[in-house]
């Protein structure tokens, strides 16, 4: 399990391994291996300033994208799957925690976690 936050407005959800396993590979083609990141936000608009600030913010590379547009358009949420060092992947990921809850917080109360981070 993963880091989920969440309030009225929405939630926002991280994962992060060092090493991506067979499963990750089927589900998403991240390579094996490699460190891997998952970045989810709902509403959409959030996960996409999520994506946006995970990927400026270290040097991994897109293994998935997807969007209301393209994918999750039942959902209304932006989920981006990155892949590269397990430094940058985890600083990618940190960086979109960030941004996400403090745009979410925006839109109603703090979000909360209800488990401790592990990431």
């Amino acid at each position: 399990m993963g880091d989920v936050y969440g309030n009225e407005a929405g939630h926002i959800e991280l994962q992060y391994t060092a090493r991506a396993s067979y499963a990750l590979e089927k589900a998403f083609g991240a390579p094996i291996g490699r460190a891997c990141g998952i970045i989810v936000g709902a509403p959409a608009s959030v996960g996409v300033l999520m994506a946006d600030t995970a990927l400026k913010s270290a040097n991994v590379e897109v293994v998935a994208y997807s969007s209301p547009a393209h994918g999750t358009s039942f959902s209304n949420e932006a989920i981006l799957v990155i892949s590269g060092d397990s430094g940058a992947v985890r600083q990618a990921v940190t960086s979109a925690r960030e941004i996400g809850k403090t745009v979410l917080a925006t839109l109603g109360a703090e979000p909360k976690n209800d488990r401790p981070s592990y990431i």
